[in-house]
């Protein structure tokens, strides 16, 4: 089974060999580089996913890639659940390109969203969210990791939709000339290098320069 990250790094050399040039990648977004009205969206779903502090510690994890202008995000199976779902519905995040692919893979793929381990909880969620229901079970609070991962990524559709960074986001369940990008990643179908420049692009938030 290929690693979580391992698909990134096979991802990042086509990049490299496709003519992108790595950067150092950009800070990671927090709630204070955000506009009041965009932090109050992000307060909101926080809220409405059941969190509980009323100053919540919001911070995402760093950009998966950089090249240039570009910060490009490889959504692994983890990221699609009900939660992500709510999270692409508000108002800053519904009009962004990955957003109508993104909210069917969070249908279709929850059940690959993981329990083993950290994947359903871990104390740093608890403390946002609550303690865990039991694995696949929603009731009162459900999986406290999936509504983390899910609000932090929020956080980073939300930096892209107000302009602060280009991101280009890519899912493992995407389809690109025919070809799952899973199945690319683990050298089990081919895709031609200007097919996939051409769905980064379009998946780009901003047109690539």
């Amino acid at each position: 089974m290929t690693r979580t990250g391992a698909r990134a790094a096979v991802l990042d050399d086509v990049f490299v060999r496709m003519g992108f040039t790595r950067t150092p990648r950009p800070a990671a977004p927090r709630l204070p580089d955000l506009t009041t009205s965009i932090r109050t969206e992000i307060l909101d779903l926080y809220r409405s996913l059941g969190g509980l502090a009323a100053e919540p510690q919001i911070r995402p994890g760093p950009w998966d890639l950089s090249y240039g202008d570009v910060v490009v995000e490889l959504d692994e199976d983890f990221h699609f659940n009900r939660y992500r779902t709510l999270t692409l519905l508000a108002p800053f995040a519904a009009t962004l390109p990955w957003a109508v692919d993104y909210r069917r893979h969070s249908t279709e793929q929850e059940h690959r969203s993981g329990t083993g381990g950290r994947r359903w909880t871990n104390p740093s969620a608890e403390r946002m969210f609550g303690s865990a229901d039991a694995e696949m079970v929603f009731l009162d609070v459900g999986a406290p990791r999936w509504k983390q991962r899910a609000l932090y990524d929020a956080v980073k559709d939300a930096a892209a939709a107000t302009g602060m960074v280009r991101l280009a986001r890519l899912s493992v369940h995407d389809d690109v000339e025919g070809v799952r990008l899973e199945d690319y990643l683990r050298g089990r179908a081919a895709v031609t290098p200007e097919a996939l420049f051409g769905f980064v692009a379009a998946r780009s938030s901003a047109p690539l320069a």
